[in-house]
């Protein structure tokens, strides 16, 4: 009888052994592994955050903080024009050619956020508010361009050439940066003038 009672302890004993051990194997065991079906769904889930269409109604300052922020500094062109600061579009017309440029971008795109280099702003677009004429009138003394014979060209009235055709406001004046026209036109000129030379036919002679 004796025996038959120690028995019953023992084996209760054992019994809570057995589910202590079982109960921290499973607290060890590693977290099993998501299906593939879950992660096709955060795979996808994560493409659609990414994904971007331009349109005219898209919010440019999502991207572009920095040419927003040019109207309210001093130090650049769109500080004069802080009336369309809200108007992209009252330069940046070319509609066709913003989408054509924003084609690749994503949301969550790290890398640099590019310039509108695949889009142009024509002379018409200045020109309503800046006389041609009056412009040239008042750079008539301007030394700005001077090459370095001395040579010294008007920047609003080029000598005409084929080449200056390509030539328009928003070559020398970059609105949104801090750089003014005396910084950038003298290397728009030297895109073609590298001897620093204005004069026609006195670089590349021929003999």
């Amino acid at each position: 009888m004796a025996s038959a009672h120690l028995r019953k302890p023992v084996l209760l004993v054992l019994a809570a052994a057995i589910c202590l051990i079982a109960m921290l194997l499973a607290a060890c065991s590693p977290e099993q592994a998501p299906n593939d079906d879950n992660r096709t769904d955060q795979a996808d889930s994560s493409s659609m955050s990414s994904e971007f269409t331009w349109s005219e109604t898209s919010d440019c300052t999502a991207c572009h903080g920095n040419a927003a922020a040019s109207f309210d500094d001093a130090a650049c062109t769109a500080s004069l024009h802080a009336n369309q600061k809200d108007d992209c579009f009252s330069c940046h017309d070319d509609k066709d050619g913003l989408a054509k440029a924003h084609e690749k971008v994503t949301l969550d795109s790290k890398k640099k956020k590019a310039t509108l280099k695949k889009t142009e702003i024509g002379n018409d677009t200045c020109i309503p508010c800046h006389d041609a004429t009056a412009l040239a009138d008042a750079t008539a003394s301007a030394t700005v361009l001077t090459d370095k014979n001395s040579l010294t060209v008007n920047p609003h009235a080029l000598p005409e050439h084929e080449d200056h055709a390509d030539i328009t406001c928003s070559s020398c004046h970059k609105i949104h940066a801090p750089e003014g026209p005396a910084e950038t036109a003298p290397a728009v000129c030297r895109n073609c003038h590298h001897a620093d030379v204005y004069e026609c036919n006195t670089c590349h002679v021929e003999k």
